[in-house]
């Protein structure tokens, strides 16, 4: 109360000041210093600072060129920024290895969750949290049977295409899937699925599972009782494993996996799956095929999250680095640029000294003006232009966990 009378008196002394007298006392300089009255100006007019005023909005319709950052870097939460300003816009509650889904109907964000009731153990919990689109509240949240699989990964939580169902991933003492009823917002039932993970959504409203014998396990969800059916084998889960963030574009069912010694295998999810033929990224750029043998270095996709695919036009992003086989968690020296629809190489970017030796995740947009989304170990988000790579935002302390952009 004292300083606001104390300001009002002094606005009132300015104000009976002439005008002239008011401007030369604006403008004086006493040894150089600005005169205590910078904020009158010269009509005898007084600007007096406003406090901050807190405010809550809404965060609007998810705009194709917003990235959502994942924890990491010590850092709590799914934070959402601006591509095309490098501005925070929210951030969705996280907490530990917490798994992050996207709501194909754009109504909510979905989180699955273990807490210990002494931190770090004790009675276990596992929940699956819906938080509003709009105004990033928690809406509900639904309790969990069993030990939910955790640890940051794209593919442990799941939405099927119609956005009725979730699809958690179970590990107790087999692996499995819990099923969630997004209608009823309660737990639905547990699909036996021993030996599988990385979960993909299909078209068929069911999903897709790698498995360790080097099958895919296709779940068809549309009866009274799960049907589960299994591919031939098609790739060597010991020697010459798939990434488990691996990308699937949920609206056509087209997946596209990428091994530790670099090869792409394109697969048709759906009630019949279709695996295409496995092609080399370093055959692509005219070098000899990517080897699974020890202390044969070559350049190898690595990184937490080393690919992304732009959907519409087929463009394959890869994190590539020089190293010898188990070396798939170092950071790239390069990004490669694939036509996914030629199995062609269209550039090799070699990083400047900011993003060399240091790039672990890398995702894009889907809109026809893309921009590459990258993030380094030390928390650092970058947005890159997706024809030239040169650098556009940067955000800092942003966290260092997976990348997610969402479909137009």
């Amino acid at each position: 109360m004292l300083m606001s009378a104390k300001i009002r008196v002094m606005a009132m002394a300015a104000l009976a000041l002439a005008p002239g007298m008011a401007a030369q006392l604006a403008s004086a300089q006493t040894n150089g210093i600005a005169s205590p009255l910078k904020n009158v100006s010269p009509t005898g007019a007084v600007t007096i600072p406003q406090a901050e005023v807190p405010s809550v909005t809404t965060l609007g319709p998810v705009q194709p060129h917003w990235v959502f950052v994942n924890r990491g870097n010590g850092q709590d939460g799914t934070r959402i920024f601006d591509g095309d300003t490098g501005k925070m816009k929210g951030m969705v509650n996280m907490y530990g290895q917490d798994s992050f889904a996207f709501d194909p109907l754009g109504k909510n964000f979905y989180v699955a969750q273990t807490l210990w009731s002494k931190v770090d153990r004790g009675t276990r919990q596992d929940m699956l949290l819906a938080y509003d689109v709009s105004t990033l509240k928690l809406t509900s949240e639904i309790a969990i049977p069993g030990r939910m699989l955790i640890g940051n990964r794209t593919h442990n939580l799941v939405i099927t295409a119609d956005g009725r169902r979730a699809l958690i991933y179970n590990m107790q003492p087999s692996s499995s899937v819990n099923v969630v009823d997004l209608e009823k917002r309660a737990f639905d039932s547990k699909i036996e699925l021993p030996g599988c993970a990385t979960m993909f959504t299909n078209t068929i409203n069911g999903f897709s599972a790698l498995c360790s014998n080097g099958t895919l396990a296709t779940v068809a969800m549309d009866g009274p009782k799960p049907v589960i059916t299994r591919s031939a084998p098609f790739f060597n889960a010991t020697e010459d494993p798939i990434f488990d963030t691996s990308v699937i574009d949920p609206k056509t069912g087209k997946a596209t996996l990428v091994s530790y010694s670099g090869l792409i295998t394109p697969v048709t999810l759906g009630p019949s799956p279709k695996i295409g033929a496995s092609w080399s990224l370093q055959q692509a750029a005219f070098m000899r095929k990517g080897a699974y043998t020890p202390m044969d270095v070559n350049w190898m996709p690595g990184g937490r999250q080393p690919i992304a695919v732009h959907h519409a036009t087929g463009r394959i992003y890869v994190l590539m680095h020089m190293g010898e086989y188990w070396s798939e968690y170092e950071p790239a020296l390069e990004i490669w640029v694939l036509d996914g629809n030629t199995h062609k190489l269209i550039q090799r970017h070699a990083l400047g000294d900011e993003l060399k030796g240091k790039l672990i995740n890398i995702a894009v947009s889907q809109d026809a003006s893309p921009q590459v989304y990258v993030s380094d170990g030390g928390g650092n988000t970058f947005v890159l232009d997706a024809q030239t790579m040169e650098k556009k935002q940067k955000m800092e302390n942003s966290g260092g966990g997976i990348l997610y952009t969402v479909q137009p």
